[in-house]
């Protein structure tokens, strides 16, 4: 099979979607009896400041990309030490699909042992694909919190977590948070807008 499937469309946005996770064994979040919107407030800025404080993770999880006319599902494992990442992608019956490392200065895919760059993963997807996707946000969705540098819309549950979060023109929608040994994070998340989705389940968080 040729490089040129291997970076074709869903594939890419696929692998380069994922460039922050972090994270914790999954378990539903209890939100608890009604509180204060005031309450909700605080609780969230202790959430953020705590969440700041989390550079390195490793995580494994499931992810599904459905976009017109096209859709998969892979499994997925996340290494991150501080700028620096490194993604692996595996296909049905622990088929490797392509993998992807990357810190400030650039990032690369590769698969069917072809590399590819780019300086950052906006423009690398957009050279293959045409496609313009906020990659980099991903880094603080994923987490839980909004991308620094643009205005959002956030909804918070009891605890203070994020139940949605709008930004860009793109929606983010909580459906569960993990508890791990210092920090309750995402567990399964949906980042959609219009008919494009991407789906998240972790599997495994370690922080």
């Amino acid at each position: 099979m040729g490089v040129d499937k291997y970076f074709s469309g869903l594939r890419i946005l696929l692998v380069l979607s994922f460039l922050i996770l972090s994270g914790c064994a999954s378990r539903t979040v209890d939100s608890g009896s009604q509180v204060s919107d005031e309450e909700k407030e605080q609780r969230w800025q202790r959430h953020q400041e705590r969440l700041g404080q989390i550079k390195s993770w490793e995580m494994t999880g499931r992810l599904n990309m459905r976009v017109p006319g096209q859709s998969g599902t892979m499994s997925l494992d996340w290494r991150q030490r501080g700028d620096e990442y490194m993604l692996f992608l595996d296909g049905p019956l622990g088929v490797s699909v392509a993998s992807v490392s990357g810190n400030r200065q650039g990032v690369s895919v590769t698969a069917s042992d072809e590399t590819r760059y780019g300086p950052s993963p906006e423009m690398l997807l957009y050279s293959l694909t045409g496609w313009q996707f906020p990659v980099s946000n991903l880094r603080y969705w994923i987490r839980g919190l909004p991308a620094p540098g643009s205005n959002a819309l956030i909804q918070l549950n009891n605890l203070g977590y994020p139940e949605k979060i709008e930004q860009q023109g793109w929606m983010v929608v909580y459906q569960k948070y993990g508890l791990g040994s210092s920090q309750r994070l995402p567990a399964q998340l949906i980042v959609s807008r219009g008919n494009v989705q991407l789906s998240l389940v972790i599997n495994n968080w370690q922080l």
